[in-house]
C-alpha cells in the first residue's frame, strides 16, 4: 500500500517555507480565533464613566489585558481566547474595588458584563467586592449572526462519534452527514476553519482533513448573518484548538466498541438484496468493531510566555462482510496528530504555530457482490496542514493580525494487489480482476494531490464607538489528478471471460476498450487545475447606544481559474454587501431583535477548474469474425469502432455571473434564564447562477427524445459551461431553537419548518443538457426537508452521573419516478419536478402528466436516537486532581432499521421502483474510559 506520509514530504517542505516567509511580519490569527468581553461602566447614579481602567485575566490568557472605558462608558476586550474562569477587575480611587469572576468567553461571541461602581465610604471594610458573574454568554447584542458555539465539555457530553466535522449537525438549519448542507444549499458550500484559517478542501468543499476531537476548545458553527470577513454560500465551522496553559495537563481516552456490543441486521450490509430478502436467510450477518486511543498533553515551556499542546488519535475499525460463501472484511485505520505552540513574548505580541497530520487507509472498500475479490480496491489518503498566527497591538485601539498557512492532501485509490497491469473483465454485471470506475472517474487507479496556500492580513481599529476591520485574503488552490485503467484496457464480456488468443472463449467475447491519454498513448492521464483568489473586505460595527448596534460591510472577491497546462480559463468577480442591525428591546440584554441582509459569491475552486479538462480517451472495439476490430483514436467510418472521452467538448463561456446567495433574515432572541436563550429566526435564501453544462449543438424533436440534427452539421456535442439566470434554487425557513444551561440541564434543540425549490439539484446535474427537458427540472429541491426536529440534551445529577441524549427527526426528501430516455440515458422524470414528455416515441401517443394531478413522492422520514451515560469514578476512587470518567454511548439506541432510501427508477421489465436500497446502520455501542486533570 502507498504511504501518504512519504508522498506528502514535498508538500510539507513547501508549507514550512510558506510559514517561515510569513512569520517575520507583525501579524496573527484573524479574529475568528477569539471571543469578546464588553460592557459599560456606570457611577452610582447610572451615568456613564469614561477613562476607567479595567483589567481582565484568566487561565486561557498568558498575560492580563488592560483597557479603559470610552466617552460613553463602553469598554471592550476583543482578543480573548475562548475559555472559562475569566476575572474582570476595576480599581478606581474613591470607589469600592470590584472583581467579577466566573466569566465565560465563547468563540466569536461577545460576553456582556456591565460594571456599576459604588462610592467608597469610611464605614466600609477595605476590601474588594467579589461578584460571581452570571451573564449570559450566548445572547449576543453585537452581531446578527446565527448558529451556535459549543465548548469541549458540551461535545464530551453529547453522544456523537469523535469527529470534529460531526458537530454542525446539532445546529438548526444544518443537514445530516459529515459534509452537511445548510438551508437547501449544496454540501460542497460548507467551509471549515481551524484556528481562524480557512482549511476547506479545494475540490469537495467542507473539511479537508480530520483532526483529534479532544484537541478542540470551542466549536463555532455559523449558519447566517455573516460578517464581511467571511465569504461562504453554506455553513462555516470554525474550531479553535487547545493551546495549553501555565498548568501541565493530560487527557487520555480509550474507546472500545467490540463486535458483541453492536447489533446486526437480518440483511447484512452490502449483501445482494435478493439474499437479504430471504425469510430464512442463513448467510452470516456482518459484524463491526471499533477501537481508538486518544491522548492530549499540554502545559508551559516558559511560564506566562510559551505554551504547548500535543494531541494524537488512532482509530481501528473492522467490519466483517459475509457475501454468500465468502467473507470480505473491510479494515479502516486513521491516524491523527497535532502540535500547537503559543508564544507571547510581550504584552503586545502573540504568536501561535500549529501542525496537523492525518492518514486514512481502507481495505476492501467495495465489499459488494458486484466486484469479485480480485477486483477489490483500497484507498490511502492523508496529508498535513500548518497554520501560523501572530497578533501585534500597536495601541489599545489598533490591532494588526495575519494568518497564514498551507494544506496538503494526497489521495491514492486503486486495486488491492497494487498491480497496475492486470486487465479487468466485466460480465454478468460483475467486475472481475479489478474494479471499474472509482469516485466517478473513468480510471480504476486514481491519484490526486490537493494544495492550498492562505495569506490573510487584517487590521482592526476603533474610533469612539466604531469598531472597524479591514483585510485582504489571498488563496492559491491547486490540484493534480492522474487517472488510469489497469493495463490501459478493459473487456466487456458475455457470460464468461474472453481470451482473444483462445478460440474456446470466443463465445464470451463482446467488446474491448482501450484507454489513451491526451498524447494518444495508452498510458495514464494526468491533468492539473488551479484557482487564484483575492478577496478584500471592510466592516464597521457601530454601537450607536446601549440599545442599537449596526454592522455594515462590503467585500469583493476575484477568482482566476486555470486548467490543464496552466491554461487560463476565466475570471469570476463578485461583490457582497452586508448589513445587519441588532436592537436590545429593553436595554438589559435580555431580548434582542435582529435583522440581516448579505450576499456571498463563489469564485471557483479546483473542481470547477478541472471540469473542462480532458479525460481518458476510450476506444471501443467490437468482436466480430473471431477477432476484435482494429480501432484507434483516429479511426472513422468503421461501425465496429467507437471513440469517446478525450477532449470533453466542454468550454467555459467568456463572461460569468458567479454563483451567489442572497440572504434576508429576521430574528428574535430572548434570555429565558441566566445562561439559556430561546430564539426564532426567519430566513429567506436565493441561490442564483449555479454552474450548468448546456449542450449547444444538438437539435431535438418536440418530445426531447430524438436528435434530428446538429447546429454545425456535425454529429458531436458542444457543451457550454456557464451560470445562467434560470439555474437557481431558493429556501424559505423558520428555526425555533433553545440553547444554554439551566440548573442541571444542558440544552441545544431546534425545530425547523422549511420549503425549497429550484431548477438545479447539483452542479452539472443534467439541467440544460436537453433544452426540451428544462421544464421538468423545476420543482422541490433535493434538500426540501419540510420538518426537522433535533436536539442534544444533557442532564447532570448530584451523585457523579450525567446523561446525554441526541435525537433527530426529519421528514423525507423529495422523490422522483424516472426512467431512462432514448438518448444518452437521460432521465425522463415523472413527478412534481418533471412530467414525462409530450409524446411517447415508443407508442406515438401523448404522454403528458399534469403536475397538479401527480402525487407528491417522498423518501421515508427519518428518526434517530443516540444516548450516553457518564459516571465520575472519582466518587469511588479518590485521585486528587485527576479526573476519571467512564462513558457508555449507544448510537441508534432503538436499533432502528427503517428504510433510508428507496429506488426511484422505473422500468417496464424487472421494475424495482419503490424497493428499499438502504437502511439505517444498526445499534452501535462504545465504552470510553477517560483520565484527565
Amino acid at each position: 500500500m502507498k504511504t501518504s506520509a512519504f508522498r506528502g514530504g514535498r508538500a510539507l517542505v513547501l508549507m514550512m517555507l510558506a510559514l517561515v516567509a510569513a512569520l517575520p511580519m507583525p501579524a496573527l490569527a484573524a479574529s475568528g480565533n477569539y471571543g469578546r468581553l464588553a460592557g459599560y461602566v456606570y457611577d452610582p447614579t447610572g451615568a456613564a464613566l469614561a477613562e476607567v481602567p479595567l483589567t481582565v485575566s484568566g487561565p486561557a490568557l498568558q498575560q492580563p489585558q488592560s483597557r479603559t472605558s470610552g466617552e460613553d462608558g463602553r469598554f471592550e476586550f476583543d482578543t480573548l481566547p475562548p475559555g472559562e474562569g475569566y476575572v474582570l477587575e476595576v480599581n478606581v480611587p474613591g470607589f469600592a474595588p470590584i472583581k467579577k469572576t466566573g466569566i465565560i468567553v465563547l468563540l466569536g461571541q461577545s460576553t456582556q458584563v456591565d460594571v456599576k461602581l459604588e462610592v467608597f465610604t469610611e464605614t466600609q471594610a477595605v476590601a474588594t467586592y467579589e461578584i460571581v458573574e452570571k451573564v449570559n454568554p450566548i445572547i449576543n447584542p453585537d452581531s446578527a449572526q446565527t448558529g451556535a458555539v459549543m465548548n469541549a465539555e458540551k461535545a464530551a457530553t453529547t453522544p456523537v462519534f469523535t469527529q470534529v466535522q460531526a458537530m454542525p449537525q446539532l445546529v438548526a438549519g444544518v443537514g445530516t452527514g459529515n459534509s452537511p448542507s445548510l438551508r437547501a444549499g449544496l454540501s460542497r458550500y460548507g467551509k471549515f476553519y481551524v484556528d481562524g484559517m480557512d482549511t476547506t478542501d479545494v475540490v469537495d468543499g467542507s473539511i479537508t482533513a480530520p483532526m483529534s476531537f479532544y484537541a478542540v476548545e470551542n466549536f463555532e458553527v455559523i449558519t447566517g448573518g455573516l460578517d464581511a470577513q467571511y465569504n461562504s454560500l453554506g455553513l462555516i465551522e470554525n474550531v479553535v484548538s487547545k493551546s495549553g496553559s501555565n498548568k501541565f495537563t493530560y487527557d487520555v481516552t480509550m474507546i472500545l466498541s467490540p463486535a458483541w456490543a453492536n447489533a446486526k441486521y437480518r440483511g447484512a450490509s452490502n449483501q445482494n438484496p435478493s439474499v437479504s430478502g430471504y425469510t430464512q436467510n442463513e448467510v452470516p450477518l456482518s459484524e463491526t468493531s471499533f477501537y481508538s486511543p486518544l491522548v492530549g498533553v499540554g502545559g508551559p515551556i516558559i511560564k506566562d510566555k510559551l505554551w504547548f499542546y500535543f494531541s494524537g488519535q488512532w482509530n481501528f475499525s473492522h467490519r466483517e462482510t459475509p457475501l454468500g460463501e465468502e467473507n470480505r472484511p473491510t479494515d479502516t485505520e486513521t491516524r491523527l496528530a497535532r502540535l500547537k505552540l503559543t508564544w507571547q513574548p510581550t504584552a503586545k505580541d502573540r504568536l501561535s504555530v500549529a501542525f496537523n497530520y492525518d492518514n486514512n487507509a481502507i481495505t476492501n472498500q467495495v465489499a459488494q457482490t458486484s466486484a469479485s475479490p480480485e477486483a477489490e480496491t483500497q484507498i490511502d489518503r492523508g496529508g498535513f496542514f500548518a497554520i501560523a498566527n501572530y497578533d501585534h497591538s500597536f495601541t489599545d485601539n489598533v490591532l494588526f493580525q495575519l494568518q497564514t498557512g498551507a494544506t496538503y492532501k494526497d489521495i491514492w485509490q486503486g486495486p488491492m494487489n497494487e498491480d497496475s497491469q492486470d486487465i479487468a473483465h466485466i460480465y454478468n454485471s460483475t467486475t472481475y480482476r479489478n474494479a471499474g470506475a472509482l469516485r466517478n472517474e473513468v480510471g480504476n487507479l486514481v491519484t490526486e494531490e490537493r494544495l492550498r496556500f492562505q495569506f490573510d492580513p487584517t487590521l482592526l481599529f476603533k474610533v469612539k464607538n466604531h469598531q472597524m476591520k479591514a483585510g485582504v485574503q489571498v488563496s492559491y488552490l491547486s490540484g493534480s489528478k492522474t487517472a488510469q485503467v489497469i493495463g490501459n484496457q478493459r473487456y466487456i464480456d458475455r457470460n464468461g471471460e474472453c481470451n482473444p488468443d483462445d478460440p474456446a472463449t470466443f463465445q464470451y467475447c463482446n467488446q474491448r476498450i482501450d484507454f489513451y491519454n491526451s498524447d494518444g498513448v495508452q498510458a495514464p492521464l494526468t491533468t492539473e487545475a488551479a484557482n487564484l483568489i483575492a478577496g478584500a473586505f471592510l466592516q464597521d460595527r457601530w454601537n450607536v447606544n446601549r440599545h442599537l448596534t449596526l454592522v455594515g460591510g462590503i467585500r469583493a472577491d476575484v477568482g482566476r481559474l486555470y486548467g490543464d497546462n496552466n491554461q487560463f480559463i476565466t475570471n469570476l468577480v463578485g461583490v457582497g454587501p452586508r448589513f445587519s442591525a441588532t436592537y436590545d428591546l429593553f436595554g438589559n440584554r435580555g431580548t434582542l431583535l435582529k435583522a440581516h441582509y448579505g450576499r456571498s459569491n463563489e469564485v471557483g475552486d479546483v473542481f470547477i477548474a478541472q471540469h473542462a479538462n480532458p479525460g481518458l480517451t476510450q476506444v471501443t472495439s467490437t468482436f466480430s469474425n473471431g477477432a476484435f476490430a482494429d480501432c484507434a483514436p483516429d479511426t472513422t467510418g468503421n461501425t465496429l469502432c467507437s471513440v469517446s472521452g478525450g477532449p470533453t467538448g466542454r468550454s467555459f463561456e467568456k463572461g460569468h455571473t458567479p454563483p451567489h446567495v442572497d440572504e434576508l433574515a429576521l430574528g428574535l432572541h430572548h434570555a429565558i434564564a441566566e445562561q439559556s436563550v430561546i430564539g426564532l429566526d426567519l430566513t429567506y435564501r436565493k441561490y442564483s447562477n449555479l454552474w450548468v453544462d448546456e449542450e449547444m449543438n444538438r437539435i431535438w424533436d418536440p418530445s426531447g427524445q430524438r436528435v434530428i440534427g446538429y447546429a454545425d452539421g456535425v454529429n458531436h456535442t458542444v457543451v457550454k459551461i456557464h451560470n445562467p439566470d434560470d439555474a437557481w434554487r431558493d429556501y424559505k425557513g423558520m428555526d425555533l431553537w433553545v440553547q444554554g444551561r439551566n440548573g442541571p440541564w444542558d440544552l441545544l434543540a431546534s425545530y425547523t419548518l422549511a420549503f425549497s425549490e429550484g431548477t438545479v439539484g447539483d452542479y452539472f446535474d443534467g439541467y440544460g443538457f436537453n433544452p426540451r427537458f428544462k421544464r421538468f427540472f423545476e420543482g422541490p429541491s433535493p434538500e426540501d426537508i419540510r420538518h426537522t426536529l433535533k436536539g442534544s440534551i444533557g442532564y447532570t445529577t448530584r451523585f457523579g452521573l450525567d446523561f446525554g441524549v441526541r435525537f433527530n427527526y426529519r421528514t423525507g426528501a423529495p422523490m422522483w419516478m424516472y426512467q431512462e430516455g432514448a438518448v444518452d440515458r437521460q432521465r425522463v422524470v415523472r413527478s412534481p419536478r418533471g412530467t414525462g414528455h409530450a409524446n411517447n416515441t415508443n407508442t406515438g401517443t401523448p404522454d403528458f402528466n399534469d403536475p397538479s394531478l401527480v402525487s407528491e413522492l417522498r423518501q421515508p422520514s427519518q428518526f434517530l436516537l443516540d444516548a450516553q451515560a457518564r459516571y465520575d469514578l472519582n466518587r469511588l476512587v479518590k485521585m486528587g486532581e485527576t479526573k476519571m470518567e467512564l462513558t457508555l454511548i449507544m448510537f441508534n439506541v432503538l436499533n432502528n432499521s427503517d428504510v433510508t432510501f428507496v429506488q426511484e427508477q422505473y422500468r417496464a421489465t424487472n421494475n424495482r421502483f419503490g424497493t428499499a436500497t438502504s437502511r439505517r446502520n444498526p445499534m452501535q455501542a462504545e465504552l470510553l474510559l477517560r483520565v484527565r486533570n
